[in-house]
């Protein structure tokens, strides 16, 4: 025992046994100097001076949403169908926004997944996290596809030019000349396309027919032009505003909407608008009868398919076929410019007969 003891001793003395040999620890040496302060940081966006500038408890997200989501832009299906060269520019959100990126509608990529349109196709959302991303994301004038009467055709009625890049007739190559060679329409789907209604608003049809002289000024095509009757005030979810739409269903009738038709300037009253409109739809309706009988009797349009007949057929009555189809895709059976539309009929009538077809007998 003596020995070990002994032996403890002298390893302690050599420093090989550390731990309970360390003596204590000695007085803290004096401060060192203070290092070089780092750059502040950027301040991030605050949610409450930008997001809630939009995202508030005023539901108007909520309320924008839920109109566009009863609209043809939202339900059409276009987006699946039309995800393809020479369509998406207009039908796929994407294409739209890439067209207007590149000012062209070359070469547009073809989405994975298609997306009708919707609020990022119209407006510049989440660019700057304010109420600024309300703003449109094609503003300015619009220069119409095709030239009228041999000088360019500009567009240029406020918000509604965002609207027009897409609905304008396509213009046609090859197109028919009057008295021109014979013309060959190629498809039942041949024609100007679904969009025509900035060519009516104006009144700068591509192919008129020539006769009656047209009307040089329309009423309807002022101020914000499409917006001020398809977002006016709307009706609940279904007409007006984002939804787009004239007409909505009141227990079974369906009724006009009328909030931005009778406003100062405009139409007073509307059981006279009622009357006015009633008398326009039966007139153009019987006009676009007429028309369509005597060019199933020209052999080029089948009345009970409701489309043109692939072949080939005499330029005239494909230039009055071209009336109809562009009438007919605009669809607001003569709203849109009530006398230049009654007068490209008019015309168009007046061509049929004189190229030896009967119109139909007035009942």
């Amino acid at each position: 025992m003596k020995n070990l003891i002994k032996l403890f001793s002298i390893l302690c003395a050599a420093g090989l046994i550390l731990v309970s040999c360390e003596g204590p620890a000695g007085p803290v040496g004096p401060a060192g100097t203070n290092g070089t302060n780092g750059t502040n940081g950027v301040d991030g966006k605050d949610a409450n001076e930008n997001c809630i500038q939009c995202h508030n408890n005023d539901a108007v997200i909520e309320t924008k949403l839920a109109q566009w989501e009863n609209s043809v832009h939202a339900t059409g299906g276009n987006a699946g169908y039309c995800n393809r060269d020479g369509c998406l520019q207009c039908h796929v959100s994407q294409g739209f926004l890439q067209a207007v990126a590149t000012g062209s509608t070359s070469n547009l990529d073809v989405p994975d997944e298609p997306q009708q349109q919707n609020c990022y196709t119209c407006h510049k959302i989440h660019t700057t996290f304010t109420a600024a991303d309300w703003a449109l994301t094609k503003p300015g004038a619009e220069t119409m596809l095709e030239q009228h009467g041999g000088a360019d055709v500009t567009y240029d009625l406020g918000t509604s030019n965002q609207c027009v890049a897409c609905h304008q007739a396509w213009a046609l190559d090859p197109a028919p000349v009057k008295d021109g060679p014979d013309f060959e329409i190629t498809s039942t789907h041949w024609g100007v396309h679904h969009g025509p209604q900035a060519n009516m608003l104006l009144g700068t049809f591509q192919y008129e027919v020539e006769g009656t002289a047209f009307p040089t000024s329309n009423p309807h095509a002022a101020g914000d032009g499409c917006v001020n009757c398809h977002m006016a005030t709307p009706y609940g979810y279904v007409a007006g505003g984002h939804s787009w739409t004239m007409t909505y269903d009141v227990h079974g009738t369906e009724t006009l909407l009328t909030t931005g038709c009778l406003v100062s300037g405009c139409h007073s009253s509307s059981t006279t608008l009622n009357t006015l409109l009633t008398s326009l739809h039966t007139a153009i309706e019987g006009k676009m009868d007429s028309l369509a009988t005597m060019l199933d009797e020209a052999g080029l349009w089948d009345l009970a398919a409701g489309s043109p007949i692939a072949g080939t057929f005499g330029a005239n009555e494909v230039l009055n076929f071209l009336t109809f189809n562009t009438v007919e895709e605009d669809r607001s059976e003569g709203v849109h410019n009530p006398e230049y539309i009654k007068t490209l009929l008019d015309n168009s009538i007046a061509s049929m007969i004189a190229l030896g077809y009967t119109p139909p007998t007035k009942k």
